[in-house]
């Protein structure tokens, strides 16, 4: 398992970074005195939903990794009250995503 979780830590760092890029990229357009909105009005529009797709695929790696690794783990170690309280939380979790 630690190796799993090595790797899939090092791919969210990765994300978050690139993200970061996405975002900081945004950040000067919007900043920049000079921004022409007029000459492609959908520029930033297509930028902010490739953000939002970054973030939602970003969520949904972290979610099926905690999912197949860490909450199998715990519901197999645990007894039966433990893994409804893991089984609710992450329900939880999904319901907070897909707001």
């Amino acid at each position: 398992m630690a190796y799993s979780c090595t790797v899939e830590r090092k791919k969210l760092k990765n994300r978050i970074n690139r993200i970061a890029g996405q975002v900081n990229s945004l950040k000067s357009k919007i900043s920049d005195d000079d921004i022409d909105f007029e000459e492609d009005p959908y520029e930033i529009i297509r930028q902010l939903t490739a953000v939002k797709g970054a973030l939602n695929g970003m969520i949904t790696s972290y979610v099926e990794h905690y999912a197949k690794g860490h909450l199998v783990s715990k519901i197999k170690k645990g007894d039966d009250s433990e893994a409804e309280v893991q089984i609710d939380n992450f329900l939880e979790i999904i319901k907070v995503f897909g707001k």
